[in-house]
């Protein structure tokens, strides 16, 4: 990087370019931009709530259209709720592109900033939506996506006129037919995508099994993670000595190698942490439904399939694992 008369040249993160990044035009990530340019378009003032509630309906737009959303959502206290998007703001806050108050507002910086990201699409967006506010806001997401509703306090009160949409929230069939026992990686998963898996599961416990539970990827660290859980009503349990040390992973080259690894694994860690397996099994045991937790997508690749393996020898009951 080298700094210029004009702004600060930095590389690009996705191509490896050289892109110019000023005041008035920082490096963000499109999400980010996109927020911000519907928030622009919504007039640089909106509630919190508000808000929240007017970026999801953005993303069913974005659907609508054949445009990728920015964020993804979770079913939470007074519907769709995006951590993502409020992680996103607090990062926003500290760059001075919103203010530090209660609203989602740009600064006047903000403002200049928002303007490079205007976009047809959150126009046509903001120009049909802008007068939605409070509960007809969330009564028309409600309507829209009752999945997302299906958490929320306020029903009744937002929809006391709407007895058939109560009903279908009431009764909304999202849930997944699976056994006690699941496996789950975060590998190319928002964070909101991954918990959507475990609710629809119905997972009362997250079992996470990282020797070091860090992630560079926002959400997934020890703290976040367990944060989210608590918030969504899903007990979070480290258990890091099912885990594999990192120095052991590094330079694992094909299915021959991860082979050698889970082997070793199986022979020692699995044989001394016993105690570990049986306060799952207990958990089981007791009726509650079991995510087992690591960084990789497929389970072939990750020592959890070798975890479950075990778990289901050492249970009196028959398990069936269903890998995410």
């Amino acid at each position: 990087m080298r700094l210029t008369l004009f702004g600060l040249w930095a590389m690009s993160e996705t191509s490896g370019k050289r892109t110019l990044e000023t005041a008035a035009s920082p490096r963000l990530p499109l999400r980010q931009r996109s927020l911000l340019a519907l928030l622009r378009a919504l007039g640089g003032k909106v509630g919190k709530q508000d808000f929240q509630k007017l970026l999801f309906l953005y993303t069913l737009h974005c659907r609508q259209s054949g445009v990728t959303p920015p964020y993804d959502f979770v079913p939470h206290s007074y519907g769709a709720f995006s951590f993502t998007a409020a992680a996103d703001r607090e990062k926003l806050v500290r760059r001075k592109i919103l203010a530090d108050d209660e609203w989602w507002q740009l600064t006047s910086d903000g403002s200049r900033v928002a303007a490079n990201f205007a976009n047809r699409n959150t126009t046509v967006f903001a120009l049909r939506n802008r007068k939605l506010t409070g509960d007809a806001l969330v009564a028309e997401t409600y309507r829209r996506s009752p999945y997302h509703a299906s958490r929320s306090r306020i029903v009744d009160r937002v929809l006391e006129d709407d007895p058939a949409t109560r009903n279908l929230i009431a009764t909304e069939e999202s849930v997944r037919s699976v056994g006690p026992l699941i496996t789950i990686g975060y590998e190319r998963r928002s964070y909101e995508d991954y918990f959507n898996e475990l609710l629809q599961c119905r997972v009362t416990r997250l079992c996470d099994v990282r020797r070091n539970p860090v992630s560079r990827k926002w959400g997934f660290s020890k703290r976040t993670l367990s944060d989210g859980c608590r918030q969504l009503g899903i007990e979070y349990e480290a258990l890091p000595e099912l885990g594999i040390a990192s120095a052991r992973r590094a330079n694992l080259n094909g299915r021959s190698s991860h082979d050698l690894l889970f082997a070793h694994y199986e022979s020692t860690t699995l044989q001394t942490s016993t105690d570990a397996l049986d306060r799952i099994l207990a958990w089981i045991q007791a009726g509650e439904r079991v995510a087992i937790t690591c960084y990789e997508r497929n389970p072939a690749e990750c020592h959890r399939s070798r975890l479950v393996k075990a778990l289901a020898a050492r249970s009196p009951r028959s398990l069936l694992p269903r890998h995410l």
